[in-house]
């Protein structure tokens, strides 16, 4: 019997009598079989839906595993990526001492010896105070501390200089009655005033310039100032009283704040930076530009390039700066001077957990050598062979591109900030934004005691008032009341 999915077929050798009884007995073999067959399609059925079941759950079981697996990679990056950030930032900590961009350990060769240091203002007063212009008392004991007896005086004497403040717990009080004279030429009248007294408040010249003193360079809350008021001098004043002794300064103050503006845009260099402020909890900042004759906070409430270009306005000074994008589509391509202390930082954060003979080591290395090719002897007086010995150097550590992110990362910060560093070195006294940073630092502690402002105005009233303030403190410290009596003075009138 030949049986097949295709054909049927009798045996060769089968008579065509038997062929009946042989078709008989193979229905006969199949019905006996169909129920086995039947039975056997239904469990194989049921099991190839189960196995359909199950091959649905793990492929979708895989899918979860694989988000799961992709979600788990992109958060070891991201805490591979926080961990370098705070191993650069825990490394950049540890070598506290910064030498330009040269980090070192100290050294019994770097300590420090006693008395004034090199290139440091003389800050010992005996050398400058002249003694012979003290008033001299003379005192005696008419007893004994010990027993009582009655004591001679005597010639022979032991002399100290004795140092001390008055203090004066007795506010002054004055109602101020001013005539109200006729002139007969002009026809106006004409009314005196007290040259302590200030229009629309009843404080004192004084007053105003001490508190000024208090809030904006000894950084002192309201509540602390109020304190030093009733204590020392006997005045009680309150925190709001405060807030409007400041506001009216404010007004009094805004032309010269505007003068001094005007003053470092005109100045060979303009040092620039920027650092965080808060208005009722909302992010702003506040800029600063400085230079050697005066330091202007700014109020802002971004770090936008609209603020960077009103800052530094047609002024043709050269801006240091730390490379904020901000800065450089608002000043002038050949203005820009970058700060090596920044990009020395950034090349050891990057480079901190290299080994020697890698070739950012390289870089960082060429790099230190070269700020401190500034001090050189050699190129004293000489700016063009330092200027090509500069960037015929850069131009080598750029020559060879490299595939290595960290020497690729050092390698563009390089090629976008090559000229404004070679600048750098030389315009400026020592080729780093760090006199900006330094000025900066009283008004980025003000931020941390007094939280910020409530106002954008009060945020600008702070501006205004700490850069003149600083500015005076930093050029004028001995004149420091006089001139900004004057000053107090001189915008009372023009108001």
């Amino acid at each position: 019997m030949y049986l097949s999915k295709q054909s049927f077929s009798f045996p060769t050798n089968l008579h065509l009598d038997l062929r009946l009884s042989f078709c008989l007995r193979i229905i006969d073999q199949y019905r006996q079989e169909l129920p086995t067959l039947r039975t056997t399609t239904t469990i194989l059925k049921r099991q190839k839906d189960k196995a359909i079941d199950e091959i649905t759950y793990w492929k979708q079981k895989y899918q979860e595993e694989k988000q799961q697996k992709e979600r788990l990679e992109k958060e070891r990056d991201r805490l591979q990526k926080e961990i370098e950030r705070l191993t650069k930032t825990t490394n950049r900590y540890r070598a506290s001492l910064f030498d330009h961009g040269n980090f070192h350990s100290p050294s019994e060769e770097d300590k420090k010896s006693k008395g004034g240091q090199p290139g440091h203002a003389n800050t010992n007063r005996e050398q400058t105070d002249d003694a012979s212009r003290y008033e001299h008392r003379r005192v005696y004991a008419p007893s004994c501390f010990r027993c009582g007896h009655a004591l001679r005086r005597v010639t022979a004497v032991q002399q100290k200089t004795l140092i001390d403040i008055v203090l004066n717990p007795q506010v002054v009080k004055l109602i101020v009655e001013s005539e109200r004279q006729w002139c007969g030429m002009c026809k106006h009248e004409v009314s005196a005033a007290d040259n302590r007294s200030l229009p629309f408040t009843e404080y004192g010249i004084n007053t105003f310039m001490m508190a000024l003193l208090l809030r904006y360079r000894c950084l002192l809350s309201l509540s602390k100032i109020s304190m030093v008021f009733a204590i020392g001098y006997g005045l009680d004043i309150s925190e709001s009283g405060l807030i409007s002794l400041f506001r009216q300064a404010h007004q009094y103050l805004g032309p010269r704040y505007e003068d001094l503006k005007r003053i470092v845009r005109a100045g060979h260099i303009l040092y620039a930076d920027e650092t965080g402020w808060q208005v009722r909890g909302k992010n702003a900042w506040m800029w600063i530009m400085a230079n050697d004759e005066a330091t202007v906070y700014v109020a802002a409430e971004s770090r936008g390039t609209g603020i960077a270009a009103e800052m530094y306005g047609t002024s043709q000074a050269y801006a240091m700066h730390d490379g904020l994008a901000s800065y450089l589509s608002a000043i002038p391509p050949d203005r820009h001077l970058y700060c090596w202390a920044h990009l020395l930082r950034f090349c050891f954060e990057e480079t901190v957990d290299k080994p020697k003979t890698h070739k950012s080591i390289h870089i960082r290395d060429t790099l230190v050598s070269l700020y401190h090719r500034k001090n050189d002897l050699q190129y004293q007086g000489n700016p063009k062979q330092l200027e090509h010995d500069a960037r015929r150097q850069m131009d080598e550590l750029l020559a060879h591109p490299s595939t290595d992110p960290t020497t690729c990362a050092l390698q563009h910060r390089l090629r976008e900030q090559k000229d404004g560093l070679i600048r750098a070195l030389l315009v400026s006294p020592n080729g780093t934004n760090n006199f900006a940073e330094q000025e900066l630092r009283p008004i980025a502690l003000a931020r941390k005691i007094s939280y910020g402002s409530d106002t954008y105005a009060g945020m600008e009233t702070t501006a205004t008032l700490a850069s003149i303030v600083q500015t005076l403190v930093r050029t004028k410290q001995e004149a420091f009341f006089p001139t900004l009596k004057d000053y107090l003075c001189s915008g009372v009138a023009n108001s």
